[in-house]
């Protein structure tokens, strides 16, 4: 496929925010799929470990995003909340996420497991980049962090400023799973592949311990479960042996396992390593 030029993309993202997109012919609508091998990903890690360490430093909140406007969406739903954007000042978050921020899809998106839509801030500069322009939350994040979030093991929990003064305690869940929703957010019918092909895309968190968060909050690693396998990891491969070994890990105690990542880890910890 021919590149797109910066004007173009802009003119794209822009026009999109009010085109429902069924006019988009997709070339695919979800990056990781239960019943295909792997469930999508190529099976084999390589055995990247994650960087952090408890006590370490993730990076620094620099963008609290929240819905800006509600688009017109031709899934079920009808409407999507991926345009948010950028606001100032501590901003509330509960048990189901920032207070102020609003879901279209509720059968796939918020809830309590998947109460925060975190992002590396490097990357947002990037996709931005790729699309002519865009400001931050137009991909539907809550939080960018200058920190690569993707590195952090699934089950890990951070904190979020102090916990002991206003701050969050949170649980890393697992990685967004690129879908058409998302494809037409930004007006592009290769979005899926072209987003996922880094292997960081962002990461979700559940609240344990409600409070606020604003931009130069420090993320910190509090508890990592040592498994090893971090989010980029898991997405990337599916590999059966992370997954038997994240399985494990829950069963020893180490951390708790979201519904929506284990269905993915159950469907590949007994297939062959690819």
């Amino acid at each position: 496929m021919a590149e797109m030029t910066g004007k173009n993309t802009a003119n794209t993202v822009e026009a999109a925010l009010s085109d429902d997109g069924s006019g988009l012919v997709l070339t695919r609508e979800l990056a990781r799929v239960l019943g295909q091998p792997h469930a999508g990903a190529d099976g084999r890690h390589d055995d990247e470990p994650s960087p952090f360490h408890d006590g370490d430093l993730v990076g620094t909140v620099s963008a609290v995003c929240t819905v800006r406007r509600m688009r017109p969406d031709a899934g079920p739903a009808g409407v999507s909340a991926i345009h948010k954007g950028a606001v100032d000042g501590p901003v509330e978050v509960s048990r189901t996420g920032i207070v102020t921020d609003r879901h279209g899809d509720r059968a796939h998106h918020g809830g309590s497991d998947k109460a925060l839509y975190v992002m590396s801030a490097a990357e947002q500069r990037h996709w931005s980049e790729v699309l002519g322009g865009i400001e931050p939350g137009r991909l539907g994040e809550n939080l960018l962090i200058e920190g690569d979030i993707d590195d952090v093991e699934i089950g890990a929990i951070l904190s979020i400023g102090d916990p002991s003064n206003a701050g969050l305690r949170v649980r890393v869940t697992g990685v967004r799973n690129p879908c058409a929703t998302f494809a037409r957010g930004v007006g592009r019918a290769d979005w899926v592949e072209v987003f996922s092909a880094r292997n960081r895309v962002g990461v979700y968190l559940a609240v344990l311990t409600e409070g606020t968060v604003q931009a130069g909050d420090e993320v910190r690693v509090v508890s990592s479960p040592g498994h090893r396998v971090t989010c980029r990891r898991w997405f990337a491969h599916h590999d059966p042996r992370d997954a038997q070994g994240l399985l494990n890990s829950e069963i020893f105690g180490n951390c708790v396992i979201a519904d929506f990542t284990k269905k993915y880890v159950r469907a590949a910890a007994h297939e062959q390593v690819g």
